[in-house]
């Protein structure tokens, strides 16, 4: 696996696909609060019943999003923070399993625009993969 994808590009993609899903829930947050548009029928696999219900999961999911992205900046030693590095070496592995569990998820939703997501989350499972099989993380190239 080290050979189809070096360490730092994997750190980049994955910060890059996190930045784009915390903008994708923030963008459905924005939506619900200010412009009263709630497209249920498209996210969670349909399976949202209200808009409240639906704003409490994008909540969760939006913080739980951001968590990942430092999660990833730790690891990376983009943000340092030592003492929490062994908590992010084995939340990439927990990731790498969110997002595989994700991936079936998606494939297995009532919507295209939901299956779509199962190339993003797939792709990020692999990189967590990636990211959790670096065992000294690199010192970042400025």
């Amino acid at each position: 696996m080290k050979k189809i994808i070096n360490y730092n590009q994997a750190v980049l993609a994955s910060l890059f696909l996190m930045g784009l899903l915390i903008l994708f829930h923030l963008s459905i947050l924005i939506g619900v609060i200010f412009f009263d548009y709630a497209p249920i029928d498209f996210l969670w696999g349909g399976q949202m019943k209200t808009v409240e219900q639906l704003l409490k999961f994008e909540i969760v999911s939006f913080l739980i999003s951001i968590v990942f992205f430092f999660l990833v900046l730790i690891k990376s030693k983009r943000l340092n923070l030592p003492k929490l590095m062994d908590v992010a070496h084995v939340a990439m592995w927990v990731l790498f399993v969110i997002f595989s569990l994700n991936t079936l998820g998606n494939l297995l939703a009532k919507t295209n625009f939901e299956k779509v997501f199962a190339i993003v989350t797939g792709l990020l499972a692999f990189l967590m993969l990636r990211i959790a099989l670096e065992k000294k993380t690199k010192q970042v190239k400025e």
